[in-house]
């Protein structure tokens, strides 16, 4: 894991300082913000093997960030993210876990998590931004791009309680889920691919699509996420309610054998306050 994080460092200061000599002719500074969905991959509403529990992309993401770019086809920046995951064994596809007509008596287990992801990203555009005039086509005014880069992620994972048939969302970390507390911060790895479509010369609209991988310690993934790890993913374990099943897993830890992740989709507005490329500064006619 120390050797992703040192990679990542290393690409992002070694891409910004051969580019550095040339940031000047290609300064585009932009600010953005927008909104989507996010599906949660974690140890509740598990699917078999890696595919994508498809039937979770039910939570809600607000996106902030500012943008430099600094080559042609390279930028950097900062990004905000302010996700609310949820899951529920409900929505899996595994009858182990919970189905209404052959296991009624399921673990039946379900999160929310409120989740704020800052990350330093650098972009790669595969298709490069232009100057828009008004003879540009509606082909020339889309760009395309690659992204990756580092963060840190802060989150507070919730179960559901009952309580004289009223439904209470309690943190997960206080009912020392497992027989432990675990950390409710961790560090993350976004890698992602995104489009724009330049509507103006300061305006565009943009669609990104982003996998967040969250990084554990001894080189394993975090993987309290939705506040389960040892015994989320497997039959093994034990079945009643939420209290039930974390009042039995308790001292049985043995370490999650996938880490957690997510995904998110949003749709931006970006606003552009500087030219594409720096404007040359005319030569004085006596030096001509």
């Amino acid at each position: 894991m120390k050797k992703v994080i040192a990679f990542v460092l290393v690409a992002l200061f070694t891409v910004s300082g051969v580019f550095a000599q040339a940031s000047w002719r290609s300064t585009r500074h932009s600010i953005y913000a927008g909104f989507g969905g996010n599906l949660a991959e974690t140890d509740i509403c598990p699917y078999d093997g890696h595919k994508i529990p498809w039937k979770t992309f039910n939570g809600t993401t607000l996106q902030f960030g500012y943008e430099n770019r600094f080559a042609e086809r390279f930028s950097l920046r900062g990004n905000l993210l302010l996700s609310m995951l949820k899951g529920f064994d409900t929505d899996s596809p595994l009858k182990w876990t919970y189905d209404k007509t052959d296991n009624k008596n399921g673990r039946h287990l379900a999160f929310r998590s409120w989740v704020m992801d800052i990350n330093v990203m650098v972009n790669y555009y595969f298709l490069k931004m232009k100057e828009i005039t008004p003879e540009s086509t509606f082909g020339q005014k889309w760009a395309g791009y690659l992204t990756v880069g580092f963060g840190g992620a802060l989150y507070n994972p919730q179960s559901p309680m009952y309580s004289n048939g009223h439904k209470i969302w309690v943190n997960t970390r206080q009912l020392r889920s497992e027989g432990r507390f675990y950390r409710t911060a961790a560090w993350t790895l976004p890698v992602g691919l995104g489009f724009k479509y330049q509507a103006s010369k300061k305006f565009y609209v943009g669609f990104e699509l982003t996998q967040h991988i969250l990084l554990g310690s001894k080189g394993k993934g975090n993987d309290y996420l939705d506040g389960m790890s040892s015994f989320g993913f497997g039959k093994d374990m034990p079945k009643g309610t939420a209290g039930q099943v974390q009042k039995a897993v308790r001292g049985n830890v043995t370490g999650g054998k996938y880490g957690d992740q997510y995904t998110t989709a949003t749709i931006n507005f970006g606003y552009t306050f500087a030219p594409c490329m720096a404007k040359q500064v005319a030569r004085p006619k006596y030096l001509n």
